[in-house]
């Protein structure tokens, strides 16, 4: 698994790590179904690998306002820092902790400003 995997689609581990954590989507039956919750981690995981900003997210994407909306509630809840943990962890066990380390930051550390606020992710969990 390569970061740029992230990119084309979630990959099914990695889809299997996040499912159970994050919170379902409820639909109250007014106006448009919402999107899954693969679909805006899939959003999420893509703007943290290609370094875009939200608003240029590609056609195929839920809008940037909803995932940024639904990210909000994840980290509201520390749901998505629970999973990515797990998934730092995952990866490391994989590809060793000093291989890993270099490949979380390198993920994140040279991202514009927007990227301030998710230092976190960066961050492996110590062992």
């Amino acid at each position: 698994m390569q970061l740029t995997d992230f990119a084309r689609k979630v990959p099914e581990e990695v889809w299997r790590l996040f499912e159970p954590i994050l919170p379902p989507v409820v639909w109250c039956g007014n106006g448009c179904p919402p999107y899954d919750n693969r679909e805006c981690l899939h959003a999420v995981l893509y703007v943290l690998v290609t370094g875009i900003g939200w608003r240029m997210l590609p056609a195929g994407f839920p809008s940037y306002k909803t995932v940024q909306r639904r990210l909000k509630l994840w980290l509201q809840r520390d749901t998505f820092r629970q999973a990515w943990g797990q998934l730092a962890q995952k990866y490391e066990r994989l590809q060793g902790r000093k291989k890993a380390r270099k490949a979380w930051i390198r993920a994140v550390a040279n991202r514009p400003r927007y990227y301030a606020h998710w230092k976190w992710v960066a961050t492996v969990p110590k062992a």
